[in-house]
């Protein structure tokens, strides 16, 4: 009887062991789930924010800011427009990512009361890719592009 209880326990213990050593820790950072091809037209902060940089120089459009982000681990590029809030009668504000080997873009309008907004991922192996963007004053609208990466 008390061999019975023994294994019973040590079983017990076994598969508790078991299930907690197999458990990832639950602040543990999310990793690149694309790459390449993969992250064609998925959402950047979802798949490949975590290792984004900016690989080239952002550009100022008026008090805007544009970016081309990229992702190392993902192997993958795309647009960020920020500091771009409008009032009334003014353009929406928009980043436009564009593959240069292809011509495939995404792009993303600023929303109302927001004052960024970034767009889908394009695959970026072994190609080239820039940002382009607009953020109208009032007075003036200004637009521009930066460098290819």
């Amino acid at each position: 009887m008390n061999l019975r209880r023994w294994a019973a326990a040590a079983s017990v213990l076994l598969m508790a062991g078991a299930g907690t050593a197999v458990a990832a820790p639950a602040h543990a950072a999310p990793t690149a789930s694309c790459y390449g091809a993969s992250c064609e037209g998925k959402d950047p902060e979802t798949y490949c924010g975590d290792d984004a940089t900016s690989p080239v120089a952002g550009v100022q459009l008026g008090q805007a800011y544009l970016e081309l982000r990229y992702s190392p681990s993902c192997r993958a590029a795309w647009a960020r427009i920020s500091r771009a809030s409008y009032g009334n009668g003014q353009f929406t504000p928009f980043a436009t990512v564009h593959r240069n080997s292809d011509g495939r873009e995404y792009t993303c309008s600023v929303p109302r009361g927001a004052t960024s907004c970034y767009t889908r991922m394009v695959n970026d192996i072994n190609v080239t890719s820039f940002a382009k963007g607009e953020w109208d004053s009032g007075a003036r609208t200004y637009n521009g592009r930066t460098s290819s990466y």
